[in-house]
């Protein structure tokens, strides 16, 4: 009898050859074995044309797609068709085809069924997720994401930390974020930024399209499409910005946009985009301003390039950074 892991591979291999039938001596010998090889075969071949619509080829290593069908598969055996409550913690690009499958496969999309995904891109990575209703979400580094959608009180919520680009799929079910210390946001169907790291003074709202609505304490703001918005942590104020609404989401295309940026701001970016720690005087971080554009390269690059444009030095030391005056 086969090792499971061992037939993953050859599975894997007949589907990703694309062969109808089985061509593999392995494959067949485990098929003729009995009906619940036959059934389990079948099982993983609806996971796997699923799974095409949400894995790109150029990223494929077939014991990670093994894994992948098979956990489902062992989900789904457990679960039965009836699934009233799924709870996931994601990490990396390969977030999407493990929401839309494991949830679509394991019911619970019926009527009555609660969802709840977990979501989160660590410093140093970028994620993005399909959620069970259509919506888009691109994550920063150091980013977290919950998503619910309760059935009884027939709401979409995000519970929402961190840097994210939301693509809301149109619906008449409110979908809505949340933020610890901030507003809330509720939209029906939009695009827009949001940046709500904790550590962060100020929380942003950059709208691409559509309208959301801002809400704290009583205090209301509803926005249009090309409109910023910042909330003071400090102060409690919403209140409407000025500037370029590319700039605010160019970090999906590995830009930094810096518009009148402190070097401390900057690196603050920097310490989310490669996972390193940085140390800097007050006094020198908050007098040295920046405008301009970082394209992301090497972390060596940046610093470089940062030095050769303010009175700085810098001092690399595994993930610890320390910048002084020259």
């Amino acid at each position: 009898m086969q090792d499971n892991t061992d037939i993953g591979n050859h599975i894997i291999n007949h589907f990703f050859n694309e062969e109808k039938e089985p061509k593999d001596p392995v494959l067949i010998e485990w098929l003729d074995e009995s009906e619940l090889n036959r059934k389990a075969f079948d099982r993983y071949r609806k996971i796997w044309n699923e799974s095409g619509y949400y894995m790109e080829t150029s990223a494929f290593d077939s014991g990670m797609a093994w894994e992948k069908i098979n956990d489902i598969n062992r989900k789904k055996e457990r679960s039965g068709r009836r699934l009233r409550s799924v709870y996931y913690t994601l990490s990396g690009a390969a977030a999407s085809i493990l929401v839309i499958l494991a949830l679509s496969l394991m019911g619970v999309f019926e009527k009555d069924s609660d969802v709840l995904v977990r979501m989160n891109a660590d410093y140093g990575s970028r994620s993005d997720i399909t959620l069970p209703d259509g919506s888009v979400v691109k994550l920063n580094s150091g980013s977290d994401m919950t998503y619910s959608y309760n059935s009884r009180k027939n709401v979409r919520e995000v519970s929402f930390q961190g840097e994210g680009f939301f693509d809301i799929a149109k619906s008449n079910i409110p979908f809505v974020v949340r933020i610890e210390n901030g507003p809330e946001v509720k939209v029906l169907g939009t695009t827009f930024n949001l940046q709500a790291y904790p550590e962060d003074q100020v929380i942003r709202t950059s709208l691409l399209e559509g309208s959301v609505e801002l809400t704290y304490e009583g205090e209301k703001v509803v926005m249009g499409s090309g409109e910023m918005v910042a909330f003071d942590k400090k102060t409690s104020v919403l209140r409407l910005e000025s500037g370029v609404l590319s700039h605010t989401y160019g970090w999906m295309e590995n830009k930094l946009y810096m518009d009148n940026m402190s070097l401390t701001d900057v690196c603050k970016y920097l310490e989310r985009w490669y996972d390193v720690r940085i140390s800097i005087p007050a006094e020198i971080g908050e007098s040295i301003h920046y405008n301009g554009v970082i394209q992301e390269e090497t972390l060596s690059d940046v610093l470089e390039a940062l030095s050769r444009l303010s009175n700085i030095s810098y001092h690399v030391k595994g993930k610890n950074i320390s910048i002084t005056s020259k």
